[in-house]
């Protein structure tokens, strides 16, 4: 924070700048127009947002609601819930000479807004000064993020991102142990709460800070899930870079052919038939003649699909799919359902020798019963689907890979294998 002059404070009173309603001297209005304080007044009484934390982060408009000192804050808290939860995690440096301890690893990642090197800047320097040992992944994508905190074996991670919002907005992800995601009803409370109290430094060390390459052992992970595919053309769309890059390296090898479509950063629902993206994705297709299209969301895990005729997918469709082609080589294993889809999708997995497990639909949620079950598989209505590799873990990327190796069992077109399982789940279906 720095002090501003008289004047900055007036001009930006009479221009409603967003921060000025939490500014204590607010109401030292000077000589502003009579009809400006009235409005002044009125946007006070207005209901503010009292929190910039959402079930499944935080997110906020960039500088008007989320700065780099309140990301700072919000990576202090965290890193103070870290100490407290493991008060002697410190330990002694392989380098006796030094003597030093190592606190918390945490690590950091942020995806391609422009808002997100500002943002992890402020978690960066807000760790190092809690004496966490960061370790940098910086420009990365949501699934590359978690499967890092899981293979270094990190206490925590931090992701700095907007996705689900307007290009405007950026935010805060945050992940435990084993890549367990925080939210609402459980850990994000609790950082909640330590936010409300004045956080000390738990050591007078700094931490440390190191680079790790990510992406290298990230797709050396998804290479095993792409065989035995038959000549598919698929057409996909994702505003993230990174994903798309990801899918070309990894399709450069295989019988499929890629046909990519130009996708904004925004918020959308890629599961919606009426959204933008969605009708583009499948004009595509029917043009392209493609057998398949899948859109991508922003955090690379979310996604929906079209079928070769343009039509979307829906979501409990595929996980139904999706689920009775893993119990077919792994039976008798458990499947988490989203509570909103487990009357719907119980019976069908019962039928193919799976064990359904309800669940509610917040992401840590998931992710703990699956862990807990030793499920197999995880999904519902949300178009996120849960596979369980050496953590749960939510990908686009490896979706796509099971939808192929689906598809690639029989020559039936996408569209008659999803009317399939339509008819399956309703027998009285004209």
């Amino acid at each position: 924070m720095h002090p501003i002059s008289r004047s900055v404070h007036l001009s930006r009173l009479a221009a409603f700048y967003p921060d000025c309603r939490d500014c204590p001297l607010r109401t030292d209005t000077g000589q502003l127009p009579r009809q400006t304080v009235e409005r002044l007044q009125n946007t006070e009484r207005r209901v503010q947002r009292k929190s910039l934390l959402t079930d499944e982060g935080v997110r906020g408009v960039y500088l008007n609601e989320l700065t780099r000192q309140k990301a700072d804050a919000l990576a202090s808290a965290l890193a103070g819930l870290l100490w407290a939860d493991a008060p002697l995690l410190g330990k002694t440096d392989a380098r006796p000479r030094t003597g030093r301890t190592t606190g918390p690893s945490v690590v950091v990642g942020y995806d391609e807004r422009t808002a997100s090197p500002d943002i992890v800047t402020g978690v960066i320097a807000a760790l190092l000064r809690m004496g966490c040992t960061v370790v940098d992944i910086a420009v990365t994508t949501r699934p590359c993020f978690c499967f890092t905190v899981a293979h270094v074996q990190a206490s925590a991670g931090i992701f700095v991102t907007g996705a689900g919002c307007e290009p405007s907005w950026t935010g805060l992800d945050f992940v435990g142990r084993n890549a367990i995601p925080l939210s609402r009803g459980g850990e994000l409370d609790r950082l909640e709460e330590r936010l409300q109290h004045p956080i000390s430094r738990p050591t007078r060390r700094a931490g440390r800070h190191r680079t790790f390459q990510a992406v290298v052992p990230y797709e050396a992970g998804l290479w095993k899930h792409f065989h035995a595919l038959r000549p598919l053309k698929i057409v996909y769309g994702c505003p993230s870079q990174l994903v798309c890059r990801s899918l070309e390296r990894i399709f450069e090898t295989l019988p499929c052919r890629l046909i990519s479509t130009d996708i904004p950063w925004r918020a959308r629902n890629p599961l919606d038939q009426k959204d933008h993206d969605v009708v583009r994705l499948g004009e595509t297709v029917r043009d392209a003649q493609a057998d398949l299209g899948v859109l991508i969301d922003d955090d690379g895990a979310r996604c929906g699909f079209v079928d070769e005729q343009g039509t979307a997918a829906q979501s409990q469709s595929i996980t139904r799919l999706v689920a009775e082609m893993m119990l077919a080589e792994h039976p008798e294993t458990a499947v988490v359902l989203e509570d909103s889809t487990f009357d719907a999708l119980c019976g069908g997995i019962e039928e193919s020798g799976g064990r359904p497990v309800g669940s509610g639909s917040r992401f840590a949620e998931i992710a703990q019963t699956m862990r807990n079950e030793q499920a197999l598989f995880g999904g519902g209505d949300s178009g996120r689907y849960w596979f369980s590799e050496t953590f749960p873990t939510c990908d686009a990327v490896l979706t796509i890979a099971k939808v192929l190796n689906l598809l690639s069992r029989s020559d039936q077109p996408f569209s008659q294998v999803l009317e399939h399982v339509i008819e399956a789940a309703d027998p009285q279906r004209p």
